[in-house]
């Protein structure tokens, strides 16, 4: 990598559960995970079903970032590679939910009968350190919001050189207050990434349900200055059809915005 430059690349973009078939073929149907490399870092924001078949790079320091302990962000992470072999070092990191640390909930959701093997009995070196407001992996600074979410969720900034991401999945724009925080943590970043999941008139059927708009979307990357808008956390019911003509009319109204792809990578800063 060049200079500064942080690659994104999106892993899995489909919300709630994942899908196939021939109508989920372009945007893909692979639950959360997006892959930043940054310098010597790679890091693994959520661990949807999209984490599996990542290989990580043999001299990278390995990361996982949790939003949320929520099944569909961490259905992946028992088959992701990185695991498997021994000796790599992974650092999980995710806020206490509902009382539960992230060892509580990797011991509660990998273990027998639920899985044959505990996440910590892998051959890897899985280590979980504390969150904080603030923290650094390594030269990448990491910002931390909590947004709306049942549960729970936390929203990351991540920050290398000149070139910063914000991921904003799962994130509901029910609490006006809530909503101008994200505006202001998504301040001149390079991309943000949001949580699209609903078409405005489902949203209306789904309110409380923890997802939002790619109105809302464009509305708080408009007041953000944010330089790119990906969409995420696709409804697992909206075809690639359906997805072209959402994404369609959203970029008649905002031309920084595009709906996310599996396997799509982003190069930002110098």
């Amino acid at each position: 990598m060049n200079g500064e430059q942080m690659t994104v690349t999106t892993l899995g973009v489909r919300g709630s559960v994942p899908v196939s078939g021939a109508d989920f073929q372009e945007f893909g149907g692979a639950t959360t995970c997006v892959k930043i490399v940054a310098g010597n870092e790679e890091i693994y924001l959520d661990a949807g079903s999209g984490i599996v078949g990542a290989h990580p790079m043999r001299e990278s320091n390995l990361s996982i970032l949790l939003t949320h302990p929520h099944l569909d962000h961490m259905i992946g992470l028992p088959f992701f590679y990185g695991l498997s072999e021994k000796g790599r070092k992974i650092e999980v990191y995710m806020k206490k939910r509902n009382g539960l640390g992230v060892q509580d909930v990797l011991r509660y959701l990998y273990t027998p009968p639920l899985w044959p093997l505990g996440v910590f009995d892998y051959p890897a070196d899985v280590r979980t350190p504390n969150v904080w407001e603030e923290f650094r992996i390594g030269q990448v600074s990491v910002e931390t919001m909590d947004g709306v979410h049942p549960g729970g969720v936390t929203i990351f900034r991540l920050t290398y050189g000149n070139a910063s991401v914000v991921f904003a999945t799962d994130f509901e724009h029910s609490d006006e207050k809530k909503v101008e925080e994200l505006i202001s943590f998504s301040k001149d970043c390079s991309l943000l990434i949001y949580d699209g999941q609903y078409t405005d008139e489902k949203y209306e059927c789904c309110r409380g349900f923890g997802h939002s708009t790619a109105t809302v979307g464009i509305q708080i990357a408009r007041k953000a200055n944010a330089r790119r808008l990906l969409i995420t956390h696709h409804d697992p019911e909206c075809t690639d059809r359906m997805l072209r003509q959402m994404e369609n009319e959203a970029q008649e109204k905002y031309d920084k915005v595009r709906f996310a792809r599996c396997g799509e990578t982003f190069t930002l800063g110098k």
